[in-house]
């Protein structure tokens, strides 16, 4: 929702890099160097829509998942942008052994990647 250009820029010209994680309802105002994470928030309180520019500027994608039609609404969202990433991570929403077990089937039947919330199992909220 902000133009992350000057701040981004400026940080490179001093050696560093930039990473950006957004729901991917605004454009996203960085660099092409920067790399960004787009964690789709799929019907959105607000009604915001997750932008097809953004799911195609994506670096990777990050996903929560507890429920099946999670999954199927991280495949609709492909679908209709025409986005096949190459980095897919998901993220099991709780410490449930239910939405472990699908994250984990899911990346292994997808060759997709696991990501796990560690500050949960840390007990930081």
């Amino acid at each position: 929702m902000f133009d992350l250009n000057p701040v981004c820029n400026l940080l490179h010209e001093h050696g560093f890099s930039t990473q950006i994680e957004t729901s991917g309802t605004f454009e996203i105002l960085a660099p092409e160097q920067t790399w960004v994470t787009v964690s789709p928030k799929i019907n959105m309180r607000g009604g915001y829509e997750v932008l097809t520019s953004t799911m195609k500027r994506a670096n990777e994608i990050k996903h929560p998942v507890a429920m099946q039609k999670h999954v199927e609404e991280l495949e609709a969202l492909f679908a209709k942008t025409g986005v096949n990433p190459k980095l897919v991570y998901l993220q099991p929403i709780s410490q449930k052994v239910s939405a472990t077990k699908l994250a984990i089937d899911t990346c292994i039947a997808k060759n997709w990647r696991l990501s796990i919330q560690v500050h949960k199992y840390l007990g930081i909220s």
